[in-house]
């Protein structure tokens, strides 16, 4: 490294020197490595452009893909529900004597049909669907670290390819269940489909790996101790919405009520179906031909431990410590993972941070917008399905605007944790929503919860900086492991409990699991207020850190052919994501 006067030496964190770094087995998150020497001529594949220079990381790569899969969600959400509903009805109407000659009418007139079907119907569903979580949530669990180690180890698009190649499989099962419904029952398709889209890594496998490859074309942009968000991950935020939007409203057009033609009503559900699989198997075609590999692991651990192309700085393979197998590898997976939740941090940090985690699976865990379907197919409501999805698209496109507007206003704003702030508001909204549900008599009640949406939007982005605020740069990927954890398995216990009320509960107040969910976000919301105030001093803190930082680096750009991207001179730490050091008290900061 002496004899190349090109290189500018990377200054490691001093947790480097003292022990080895922490290996995160999930490729989900936007931290980056400081400690890489990143060549403007070995990276051709980023362009290595200076942040001044271009907004764009590098032309469009794996975006579409993420449009066409939302909207395929966009779909699966809404006419799965609608779906089931209408398929169960025809089923249950025909296990009846009395109803089993004309059971397609009945179910078109539900809403003013005098017996206990509607009752039955939505028992059903409500108790069956406890089932479909658990067979879709535990594979899925299993297979998605597995399937983002695989993305780390061999690069990005194989195992992209292989979790799309499982939602194909999972949109043609769905695909029958809408053409042999009246003859085969759907829970059949819908236990087997759950299973397969879990086995391939569920839905949660398919963005991370598309969204590591955004992150992975716009590393460059991502400075640590900053911030700010690139414009092109913005962006796939934005086309996440969107496609959800799109999915929705597709199934608003076609929607035809049962009442005015049972065939066409019927019918509609196919089309949506069909349309969905289509886009997934678009998908996979684009991802085939088109999609560029933004990941590779052996020629960038070379370029990682070379200052010089000369150089031999890679360890010999005798020189590594051997690999853990079986349960000790699980273990260390674990260890490795939940870790990040351990780690001594100044002040409240810590605290402030576990509660956090468990604050958002109490979020995750009182939303359930399939409870909503069946409280608005009964009187005083009685929706058609181009009703709900009228509903579905307003409510999808005032949070996509919030999402949005929210974080643009609060640029304006110079307060301390805006973003704390911003989940303050969200969570206050979210309560007002479930509480107006939950008393609601009328559709305008219902409608009235989209105003609410506009606030809630701002809730996912403002997590997204909040929570890797709390920890350093090098734990982000296995904070956000931990959230993924958490989001995949709050449906379980979200049904387990919710269906359980709403089923108790339906003869006497069917919105009764919604005060509940109610009285949980108030919880999180005084929750949420306490751990602003614990964290604010500290904020303070890295507030004058960051200035004092801002008036030292005054000094004239490096001209030198050789940069390091992304990566300062000097990493910059914070006070809340420094660890303190177990042992002798001091934090780990240079």
């Amino acid at each position: 490294m002496d004899n190349n006067s090109h290189v500018q030496p990377v200054r490691r964190r001093l947790e480097s020197e003292q022990a080895d770094p922490p290996q995160s087995e999930i490729s989900m998150s936007v931290v980056t490595d400081d400690t890489r020497l990143f060549s403007v001529r070995r990276r051709p594949t980023l362009y290595a452009l200076n942040e001044n220079k271009s907004i764009w990381c590098c032309p469009i790569n794996v975006e579409p893909i993420l449009f066409l899969v939302t909207c395929g969600f966009g779909l699966m959400a809404t006419n799965n529900s609608l779906f089931t509903y209408w398929a169960r009805c025809v089923q249950i109407a025909q296990e009846h004597k009395e109803l089993s000659h004309n059971a397609t009418y009945t179910c078109a007139s539900i809403a003013t049909y005098n017996g206990t079907l509607q009752d039955d119907v939505e028992k059903d569903i409500a108790n069956t669907k406890i089932y479909l979580q658990i067979f879709g949530t535990i594979p899925t669990l299993i297979v998605s670290p597995l399937i983002g180690n695989w993305s780390d180890k061999n690069g990005r698009k194989p195992p992209l390819l292989f979790s799309l190649f499982g939602l194909v499989l999972n949109n043609f099962l769905l695909l029958c269940a809408t053409l042999t419904y009246e003859s085969i029952n759907v829970y059949y398709w819908f236990f087997v489909s759950e299973v397969l889209l879990g086995l391939f890594g569920g839905g949660a496998a398919t963005f991370s790996t598309t969204l590591a490859i955004v992150t992975d074309d716009c590393r460059h942009k991502l400075k640590p101790g900053s911030s700010t968000v690139p414009f092109r991950v913005g962006l796939a935020s934005f086309i996440q919405s969107i496609g959800m939007l799109s999915g929705t409203l597709i199934v608003s057009i076609l929607a035809v009520p049962a009442i005015i033609s049972v065939e066409r009503h019927a019918l509609s559900y196919t089309k949506c179906a069909f349309i969905q699989t289509g886009l997934s198997l678009i998908a996979l075609i684009y991802a085939i031909f088109f999609v560029r590999e933004t990941h590779f692991p052996k020629r960038e651990d070379f370029s990682y431990n070379q200052f010089d192309d000369n150089e031999e700085g890679v360890m010999d393979e005798e020189e590594l410590p051997p690999k853990p197998r079986g349960i000790r590898q699980l273990t260390t997976y674990l260890e490795n993972v939940f870790g990040v939740l351990t780690v001594r941090r100044p002040g409240w940090t810590r605290l402030c941070l576990c509660v956090s985690l468990a604050f958002v699976f109490i979020e995750f865990l009182s939303f359930d917008p399939a409870l909503l379907l069946l409280l608005v197919k009964r009187l005083p409501f009685a929706w058609n399905d181009k009703l709900f999805s009228y509903f579905t698209v307003t409510r999808g496109l005032v949070s996509s605007l919030g999402m949005v507007l929210c974080p643009i206003l609060l640029t304006f704003c110079h307060w301390l944790g805006k973003d704390s702030l911003l989940i303050i508001a969200a969570l206050a909204s979210s309560a007002a929503t479930s509480f107006l549900t939950a008393f609601a008599t009328r559709t305008e009640h219902i409608f009235y919860t989209c105003a609410f949406g506009l606030i809630m939007g701002g809730m996912q982005p403002a997590y997204r900086s909040f929570l890797p605020r709390m920890v350093a740069k090098e734990e982000t990927a296995r904070l956000l492991t931990v959230v993924s954890i958490i989001i995949s398995f709050s449906p379980i216990l979200s049904s387990l409990i919710f269906n359980n009320i709403f089923n108790a509960t339906l003869t006497w107040w069917p919105g009764f699991a919604f005060f509940v969910s109610g009285c949980f976000q108030s919880s999180v919301f005084i929750g949420q207020i306490i751990i602003h105030m614990l964290m604010r001093p500290q904020w303070a803190l890295d507030k004058q850190l960051r200035a004092r930082r801002l008036d030292e680096s005054d000094s004239p750009p490096d001209t030198s052919d050789f940069r390091v991207v992304g990566v300062p001179d000097v990493e910059e730490r914070s006070i809340s994501n420094t660890a303190v050091d177990s042992d002798s008290g001091s934090r780990r900061e240079i």
